[in-house]
């Protein structure tokens, strides 16, 4: 789900997806640049020994594979999940992701209309959760469910939230130090209830461990832009372990204020101390903005972020922008599969309030979405890219 600044993804848009692309890639170096702070010019050092290095090359140029989404159950096989439009397809992996086969559904049923799929493997069990939005008779709703034999078969779990005819989407499944199973997701729901229609934040549900009802934590709010007047459309978010309950939620938002009178998708980022329960808006930044067309006035975008520490110690963050094209910026409302998308990544410098420049990850071609991260092994980063139709892989 894209969070731009009025639409949510058409329930279309899921058929056009069906065994979405894949690219597996590592972390490239790239240069810091100013923090993205408002009346802020101060350029940070960039900590070089804390970023690894790299190129690129294909590992599988063709077939199918997870979209965004790729956890490690017990025996050490890969899995991941992608919506096939009435369904939802297990991947797996048994070579760390260079190649990838069928391991079964989720869920089948003409009726709904699957995406959004995440996976969660427990570590020290073979409990699988997988998450994911449906939407059926105008309805939207966030369902889990759970597979008890390492992702070999899957049972219902539970209903997070929903159906309810305001959006709710984009889950992310996060196991918190002390054990509880937490769900963060889209939801213009929150922000109707709470006074803003029209806008779409990041809510939190929870569980005291992995089983039971998801009202741990009540609902929670993550930080949006409180200014007067600004345009609050997060989605997509990802989330991260900084040390012990210190928590980065990296999402996707649009600019609080236009710029040449549209709303460019940005990335955003804030920061918890207490395991999610609280959010602190001195740590709320601009991870990525990217520049403005000086044709239009208007920014490029950028947009679907997905975050992970590497090595124990720089978050990452992969993206998608369609900066370095021609012309004037796509909407940001403008269907996926006519966006001109190429991938980029940045990611934390000296501290976890910092963030380097760009570098690009995939330039080949311009139809992408949904970039994806995964640590196979410390340093050892491959990324997930839905190229929209076509698969590979890649390596460092």
């Amino acid at each position: 789900m894209t969070a731009t600044s009025l639409t949510r993804r058409p329930a279309s848009s899921l058929h056009r997806r069906l065994l979405m692309a894949l690219a597996l890639l590592s972390v490239p170096l790239s240069a810091c640049v100013p923090e993205e702070l408002p009346d802020s010019t101060e350029t940070l050092a960039r900590n070089e020994a804390a970023l690894p290095g790299g190129g690129w090359r294909v590992l599988m140029a063709s077939g199918g594979a997870p979209i965004r989404t790729i956890t490690r159950r017990s025996d050490g096989l890969l899995l991941g999940g992608a919506s096939t439009g009435h369904g939802i397809t297990v991947w797996a992996s048994r070579d760390n992701g260079a190649s990838w086969y069928v391991h079964g559904s989720v869920a089948n049923n003409p009726n709904v209309e699957f995406g959004d799929v995440t996976m969660l493997a427990i570590p020290g069990s073979h409990t699988v959760f997988c998450a994911f939005r449906e939407f059926s008779s105008g309805q939207w709703r966030i369902t889990v469910t759970r597979s008890d034999n390492d992702g070999d078969g899957w049972v219902y779990d539970s209903t997070v939230v929903g159906p309810t005819p305001r959006f709710v989407g984009a889950p992310f499944l996060f196991q918190r130090a002390n054990g509880d199973l937490q769900v963060y997701y889209d939801s213009e729901l929150l922000a109707a209830q709470l006074g803003y229609p029209g806008h779409q934040w990041i809510a939190m549900q929870g569980r005291r461990g992995t089983t039971g009802a998801w009202d741990a934590y009540g609902v929670v709010a993550v930080s949006w832009d409180k200014r007067a007047g600004a345009l609050n459309r997060e989605g997509m978010a990802t989330v991260v372990q900084l040390g012990g309950d210190r928590l980065m939620a990296v999402v996707e938002g649009v600019e609080p204020f236009a710029t040449g009178g549209a709303h460019a998708n940005v990335i955003n980022a804030v920061q918890s101390w207490d395991g999610g329960r609280t959010w602190d808006e001195s740590l709320r930044r601009t991870v990525y903005a990217s520049r403005v067309d000086p044709g239009s006035g208007r920014r490029y975008n950028a947009y679907v972020p997905f975050a992970i520490r590497v090595g124990n110690g720089p978050v990452g963050v992969a993206f998608c922008t369609d900066e370095d094209k021609a012309g004037a910026p796509d909407s940001s409302s403008a269907p996926v599969d006519q966006r001109n998308c190429h991938v980029g990544y940045v990611s934390t410098t000296t501290n976890f309030e910092t963030w380097s420049g760009t570098s690009p990850v995939w330039t080949a071609t311009s139809r992408n979405y949904t970039p994806g991260l995964f640590e196979r092994a410390p340093n050892d980063v491959i990324a997930v890219i839905d190229a929209l139709g076509t698969s590979r892989v890649l390596l460092r």
